[in-house]
């Protein structure tokens, strides 16, 4: 399928209507009860040169988003295939022409993701070839872009977790690394050479072996070197302390964070953003094997500092704690990671929001204000130094796990620890909304490929 910039032409054009603000289509619109109220949808054949329109509801016209226009694109997009098209116009509502543009071209193709690997039967193909957005031409570019970055990140959270092995993750990165971004694979053997005591703890119990990928994407006059860490756990089985059945069905979304990272460089080649951009994962699986970590064991990362077992599912923390101490040793002005990291963030803010902690205003609400534009909801929690007594040890430096209560807060405060004094660090706790159960306007269900748009937004925003 191909975005472009034009004027509208062919047989089909989308348009979208503002609740009760009908009056190229009034009587089409009475006799189908449209009223332009949001997620109604309507078809109609007003006759040459436009055979066919789709008109999608925006709703109230003083209460409009680019998010619901997002939406609205959606479900004309979800329509046209369903009318097997080859080819549709998009007429845009008034209003910001490129934000309006870009949502539009976001909202079609995130619609019409399928992940189809595995399936023996198509189904019904998708037809739809050609979409002219009459719209600006370079956000049409860049709501592709941000659309394959996050296609890409879903296709990876999809994968079967025997497939999506931590050298499959790897080599992923290999492949997304595209001319202007530069890949550095660690093996088992370095990351024991750089101490990660993390990584290869959590790592022992598994067959397959761990990795450690260091992405780069560098710009002449660099205004600012941010650094992008995501938890790669490709599968979580809970370790010793093992999970029950279903809280272990969707864990091959445990390196959401990684693939996320993944997808951000891949698309930062064609962007061009005026910021060095380092994309930082740990890869591993979390296995109760014969050699696996045990509670009570004491683990060492790459920093020094030491690590109580707890609870061997708290593992994400872990791998975390050795690539926040690369990330900090890269000196970049700021760090953000992601991590499905704790199923208390889940119970806090529910499946449709990701927690950020951090104690950086300006940086909270860059992020947040990104996330908005691209409508993926971010909400602020407490970083409560009061709270570190609940993860002191007398054995260690630390324990990996605080207990029930407060537990995003006390896994955040873990993480902070492995933060270098003076980088701005933002943790996003994506556990709630990296994979969702049913379709969603333009997230069918499965892997949501959150945060990657919000991060391209943000790090242009810089």
């Amino acid at each position: 399928m191909r975005f472009i910039a034009a004027a509208p032409k062919g047989e089909t054009l989308v348009q979208f209507a503002f609740e009760g603000a009908l009056d190229s289509f009034r009587q089409a619109a009475k006799d189908n009860n449209f009223s332009g109220k949001e997620k109604e949808l309507l078809v109609h054949y007003p006759g040459k040169p436009t055979r066919r329109a789709i008109v999608a509801g925006l709703g109230k016209k003083e209460k409009f988003t680019p998010e619901k226009l997002r939406r609205a694109a959606a479900a004309a997009a979800q329509r046209a295939r369903t009318l097997a098209l080859g080819e549709i116009s998009v007429s845009l509502p008034a209003g910001d022409r490129a934000e309006n543009t870009q949502a539009v071209v976001e909202g079609i193709a995130l619609a019409l993701y399928e992940y189809k690997r595995y399936k023996s039967k198509d189904g019904q193909p998708l037809k739809l070839a050609t979409v002219r957005v009459d719209g600006d031409a370079d956000a049409v570019r860049r709501g592709e872009v941000y659309a394959r970055a996050t296609c890409l990140t879903r296709d990876l959270v999809n994968e079967p977790p025997s497939d999506c092995t931590p050298r499959r993750l790897a080599e992923a990165a290999r492949s997304a690394a595209r001319r202007g971004v530069s890949i550095k694979v660690f093996d088992e053997k370095q990351i024991r050479k750089m101490n990660m005591g993390g990584l290869l703890g959590v790592a022992a119990g598994s067959s397959e072996p761990p990795r450690f990928v260091h992405m780069t994407y560098r710009v002449p006059r660099a205004r600012r070197t941010v650094a992008l860490v995501g938890k790669g756990i490709t599968f979580d089985s809970g370790g010793l302390c093992i999970k029950p059945a279903d809280g272990m069905l969707h864990m091959k979304d445990d390196m959401s964070g990684a693939a996320a990272v993944i997808g951000v460089l891949s698309a930062l080649p064609e962007l061009r953003p005026r910021v060095n951009v380092h994309g930082i994962f740990a890869a591993t699986e979390n296995m109760p094997g014969g050699s696996a970590y045990k509670t009570r064991d004491v683990l060492r990362a790459m920093n020094g500092k030491t690590m109580e077992i707890i609870n061997t599912d708290a593992e994400g923390r872990l791998i975390l704690s050795d690539a926040l101490s690369y990330a900090s040793r890269l000196k970049p002005q700021t760090i953000v990671d992601m991590a499905t990291l704790t199923g208390a963030c889940v119970v806090a803010l529910g499946p449709e929001i990701s927690g950020i902690f951090t104690k950086d205003a300006k940086l909270r609400d860059g992020l947040i204000d990104a996330g908005r534009k691209q409508g993926e909801k971010i909400w602020p929690l407490p970083l409560d130094d009061d709270y570190w007594e609940m993860i002191k040890s007398d054995v260690a430096d630390m324990k990996n796990s605080g207990g029930r209560w407060g537990g995003a807060i006390t896994a955040a405060l873990f993480l902070k620890e492995f933060v270098d004094e003076g980088i701005s660090w933002a943790h996003v706790d994506i556990a709630g909304p990296a994979l969702v159960e049913s379709d969603k306007p333009y997230r069918p269900a499965g892997g949501t490929g959150v945060m990657v748009r919000t991060l391209l937004r943000w790090l242009e925003d810089q």
